[in-house]
């Protein structure tokens, strides 16, 4: 197993496009970084370190982008190079090969997670300077949880976009639907929940946030409580990984 999913990192990394895509990636935390710079000074705010810090968690959906883009075409890009079939003799079963593939789109979202942690961390101290633990210490205490409810739903929409790729050998389908779901399910759960349409409480995107069960905060719906959402998304990333494991490991392969 390891050995397969070192071999779907050297694939991953080996591609021009990829690296440029981990590329941007930096450059974008860099140019947030200055962005938030330049509001404080021209505002006349106090620059403050903290305050870039939590500013920056408000782009942590960034990362389910690129995360998407890599999980929707770990498997369908093996359609459309013509590789499936060697990849299938290998003696390796076909429900672990995609096992390897969904560990390293999992791995991959977790450090890009980590990356850009550090990276604010970094341009933050570099542009305004190091922070007082002391006084500082109730707004950092909210960072863990914030990190940790991003990367359930990198975790989720990573899932998402790998079963589509599995299922219809499609990257660029995959890609779309999901880039489309993140800009607008929340958006339209939102709206459901306006009018107190009830249902919407099953919808995937009323349950990604996981940070509305925190105390100051109130729930999408009411009534919902932090053990339904967990079963919801459960329950939704079971069908996914299902889905994606029936039509690998039973379709005839074609190419």
């Amino acid at each position: 197993m390891i050995k397969l999913i070192r071999n779907e990192h050297i694939k991953i990394f080996s591609k021009r496009s990829n690296r440029i895509l981990f590329l941007s990636f930096g450059i974008l935390c860099l140019l947030l970084a200055l962005i938030m710079k330049n509001l404080l000074s021209s505002s006349g705010n106090n620059e403050s370190f903290i305050d870039y810090l939590l500013f920056s968690t408000n782009f942590l959906f960034l990362i389910q982008f690129f995360l998407i883009i890599i999980a929707g075409s770990i498997v369908s890009n093996e359609y459309d190079w013509g590789t499936v079939k060697l990849l299938l003799i290998r003696p390796a079963r076909r429900s672990k090969i995609l096992l390897a593939k969904y560990i390293t789109v999992l791995l991959i979202g977790f450090c890009l997670l980590l990356i850009y942690l550090i990276l604010a961390l970094l341009f933050g101290m570099l542009l305004f300077g190091f922070f007082d633990l002391a006084s500082d210490f109730e707004m950092i205490n909210k960072l863990p949880l914030i990190y940790l409810n991003s990367l359930v739903e990198v975790g989720v929409m990573a899932t998402l976009a790998f079963s589509i790729s599995t299922v219809f050998r499609s990257s660029v389908l995959a890609t779309g639907i999901a880039i489309s779901l993140v800009l607008t399910g929340r958006t339209f759960v939102e709206v459901l929940a306006h009018y107190k349409i009830d249902w919407g409480r099953y919808i995937l995107f009323a349950n990604t946030d996981l940070t509305q069960f925190t105390i100051g905060n109130r729930p999408l719906f009411e009534g919902m409580a932090l053990p339904f959402s967990i079963i919801i998304l459960c329950g939704y990333m079971l069908v996914f990984l299902v889905s994606a494991w029936f039509v690998f490991c039973r379709r005839d392969v074609t190419v």
